[in-house]
């Protein structure tokens, strides 16, 4: 697992910022993502380790030009202090990581249901089909050495768990074969419990402020 100095600073969130189609570039001890003028304002922010050096600059830059910071941290009190330039805590979210050698093993589908991957322009799509029907989707980017994932879309029902671990499948053994040894995915608070049940292992939280 990486060391918290390293978190922000390795290749999962250029990969992250890939799956949701936002552009993304190092900025001064942290990244830009979703920077550019074309962006809506909710998807813009500025991502940066804590505690680190480059907090205070990023938190007045995000203050100024009116969009969000992120600190991506392994310690529990980023939210509970003074907020960074006088921002406020807006959300928090939490990266996961997974061994791919443990996501891979094969998993047993409905009948008539295929896995399928396609390139697209940022990210690889993979896609469940039953009788030629999309049931579950998801997206997967691998950027040196660190594979980034995501779950676009899951069926209720008694048949979510199955599809959700045969999507989790597809992306490993992908992630695998361009040298990853990890999944990572960020998931909203009140979602990581259930995935640190079911093998899934909390590296960082995300936590983020703005102006109010």
């Amino acid at each position: 697992m990486p060391e918290q100095h390293d978190i922000p600073t390795t290749g999962w969130v250029l990969a992250w910022a890939d799956l949701q189609e936002r552009p993304a570039e190092a900025a001064s001890h942290g990244f830009a993502v979703g920077t550019g003028a074309e962006q809506s304002s909710e998807s813009r922010e500025y991502i940066t380790g804590w505690p680190g050096p480059g907090t205070e600059e990023l938190a007045a830059k995000a203050a100024a030009e009116g969009i969000r910071l992120t600190l991506v941290t392994a310690e529990s009190g980023a939210a509970d202090g003074p907020a960074p330039g006088g921002l406020t805590p807006v959300s928090e979210r939490v990266l996961l990581m997974a061994p791919t050698a443990e996501l891979s093993a094969g998993v047993e589908l409905p009948e008539n249901a295929q896995v399928a991957l396609a390139p697209m322009e940022t990210f690889d799509a993979v896609e469940i089909t039953l009788f030629d029907r999309p049931v579950a989707r998801g997206r997967i980017q691998v950027r040196d050495d660190f594979a980034a994932v995501a779950i676009r879309e899951l069926p209720e029902g008694p048949e979510k768990e199955t599809l959700e671990r045969a999507l989790f499948a597809a992306m490993a053994e992908e992630a695998f074969i361009h040298g990853a040894e990890y999944l990572h995915m960020v998931v909203g608070q009140e979602a990581a419990a259930s995935y640190e049940a079911s093998g899934w292992t909390a590296a960082a939280r995300l936590v983020s402020f703005e102006k109010i």
